[in-house]
């Protein structure tokens, strides 16, 4: 699906979990974008994907250096959609015991997002869970599974998980950065060998969501 709007989860106690509304689309290729209506919100997303690209981009130039790899290597693999994804989390009567969403990991290969001034985002570090500091402006960036993927396990893919506020609106602006769905992913061969063996099976992009999404294992696949 390349865009559309949901309600990606409903207030439920018992499974701690509160409501979420999503707006999606796809902000690149331009033959994906989609809504390409009204005019003006096209053109603000136009000249944003432009900033968002370049800067993505870059990142992944880094990424593929530190593996030893050409600068474009990353980005030939993970850098052929682009999803925005708005995510609206309405205030709380229960924050104590509510969460926004789960402890989760993104599907994509590189994640970018910047949060209003409702504090909520949370990343796991050695089993700690650390509240990320909102800074005006400032540009939030996960690895994601694709390139945990590629790198053959040596960068890790960050997970995370999000809260919500009692009295406040809380706001992210996400864009996902992925193959396109029929692309082939899986170690780059440079990075394995006899002493290196690939700990991730090649896989379509496309079933890896499949699988992701229901939960199904990928211990059969992956050594």
């Amino acid at each position: 699906m390349s865009g559309g709007y949901a309600r990606k989860y409903t207030l439920d106690l018992e499974k701690r979990r509160g409501t979420v509304d999503q707006l999606f689309h796809n902000i690149w290729p331009p033959s994906a974008v989609n809504p390409r209506n009204p005019q003006d919100y096209r053109e603000v997303n136009e000249e944003c994907t432009k900033h968002v690209k370049m800067l993505s981009e870059k990142i992944m130039e880094w990424l593929s250096e530190g593996l030893g790899l050409r600068r474009e290597a990353i980005n030939e693999v993970v850098g052929g959609e682009y999803l925005l994804n708005v995510n609206y989390y309405p205030p709380c009567p229960h924050p104590d015991v509510i969460r926004g969403l789960n402890p989760h990991t993104d599907v994509s290969g590189l994640t970018l997002l910047i949060t209003n001034e409702i504090p909520g985002f949370q990343v796991f570090k050695d089993d700690q869970l650390i509240e990320v500091e909102y800074i005006p402006f400032a540009v939030i960036v996960n690895i994601s599974d694709q390139i945990l993927r590629l790198s053959n396990g040596r960068y890790k893919s960050v997970l995370h998980q999000t809260t919500v506020d009692k009295e406040r609106i809380r706001m992210s602006w996400v864009v996902l950065v992925r193959p396109t769905k029929d692309t082939v992913v899986g170690p780059f061969p440079e990075l394995i060998g006899q002493d290196d063996p690939p700990k991730f099976r090649p896989m379509l992009y496309k079933d890896y969501i499949y699988r992701k999404v229901r939960y199904l294992p990928f211990s059969d696949l992956d050594s």
